[in-house]
């Protein structure tokens, strides 16, 4: 079955990568007042070949030659989309202006380029969220970071993890929350990439996202338990400083999960789950107080914001309900899934104060 479902998914991709590339093509001849030829056609499918030369050497075991090679497909992706963008546009000027093969040629290859560059160098810089919630009886004043997104794997690896933890000490929270995500795809993740995480001397809690699910999941978690972090995502528990803190993995029924989650005097339930997929307005028959997610990445790469909105229950960001009692916070992530690229969106660290009402 699974290998059915792999087949059906590399030649779905398979075609919208050839499609998309050709179409880029088709709209340089034309451009250019050339006609289409044979290796026009053919030069799309030396794409393809190098999708399956990845999978070849990711097979093989050759993690460092895989590494390289998916660094170069992963930035060609980035600058498809928005060279599949720019050729579409120039197509609907051209129906009203006339263009140069000069200008025309300037505007579908050198806009994609510059989109790219400025979504590498975005991609690195880190904003921080600040955000105060009261929570009436808590006696305590607690700072959570919310992490999420980490995806750990060809491109990111111990060197973003180095940096995390670096960040992660400036902004002194109290407690760091992980919602899933750490790893990106198939590269399992080494128990070295995580070890920076020990030299903080705070809490670290985790459950997984989808792509832990390749990784895969109890690899995963396997890699964790090596560390400081503590893996909560199968239905755990988690006291700290009066909060209790409710880990779910990705995939786990939420409305069986947290059924009979009790509401303490004074005491405020964080849910942490990958997936954003419950509303404020949904949290109080749950008895959850603050639910931290990610998974959206903010649509990383801008129009993909328009898929990312309309497929999650909360897409970026904080979500109220109207009481202002229940909340819904959202991260963008810290890396990338595949492009190493941000684009209408940021690199998020969210920091959460719980405090007495």
């Amino acid at each position: 079955m699974k290998i059915s479902f792999l087949i059906i998914g590399l030649s779905i991709f398979s075609s919208i990568l050839y499609g998309s590339t050709l179409f880029v093509i088709y709209v340089q001849q034309s451009l250019l007042n050339k006609e289409m030829t044979s290796s026009c056609y053919i030069t799309p499918l030396f794409i393809i070949a190098y999708t399956f030369l990845m999978l070849f050497v990711k097979f093989i075991n050759c993690d460092s030659l895989y590494c390289a090679i998916y660094m170069v497909f992963a930035l060609y992706l980035g600058y498809l989309l928005y060279a599949f963008l720019t050729a579409l546009l120039i197509i609907i000027i051209k129906a009203f202006i006339s263009l140069t093969p000069t200008i025309g040629i300037i505007l579908l290859y050198g806009s994609p380029t510059l989109i790219c560059i400025y979504g590498i160098i975005n991609a690195l810089i880190s904003k921080v969220i600040r955000i105060n919630l009261k929570f009436p009886g808590y006696k305590g004043k607690t700072t959570i970071l919310h992490l999420s997104d980490i995806h750990l794997g060809p491109i990111h690896q111990k060197a973003s993890i180095e940096r995390i933890v670096k960040e992660t000490k400036e902004l002194n929270p109290d407690i760091v929350v992980i919602t899933g995500d750490m790893a990106d795809g198939i590269l399992k993740v080494k128990p070295e990439w995580l070890r920076p995480f020990d030299e903080l001397t705070i809490p670290i809690l985790y459950v997984t996202g989808n792509h832990e699910e390749m990784n895969p999941k109890q690899d995963m978690i396997a890699a964790v338990e090596l560390t400081k972090i503590n893996y909560i995502g199968d239905h755990g528990k988690y006291k700290f400083k009066g909060i209790n803190f409710i880990g779910e993995d990705f995939g786990n029924d939420l409305s069986e999960c947290l059924a009979n989650v009790e509401q303490e005097e004074g005491v405020p339930n964080v849910l942490l789950y990958h997936v954003p997929n419950l509303r404020p307005e949904e949290l109080a028959k749950y008895n959850i107080f603050l639910f931290l997610a990610g998974h959206t990445h903010g649509g990383q790469l801008f129009p993909l914001h328009i898929l990312a909105y309309y497929a999650n229950a909360c897409f970026s960001g904080l979500y109220s309900d109207e009481e202002n009692k229940h909340h819904v916070f959202v991260s963008e992530g810290v890396n990338n899934n595949s492009p190493p690229m941000r684009v209408g969106c940021s690199r998020v660290f969210g920091l959460i104060t719980i405090e007495g009402e």
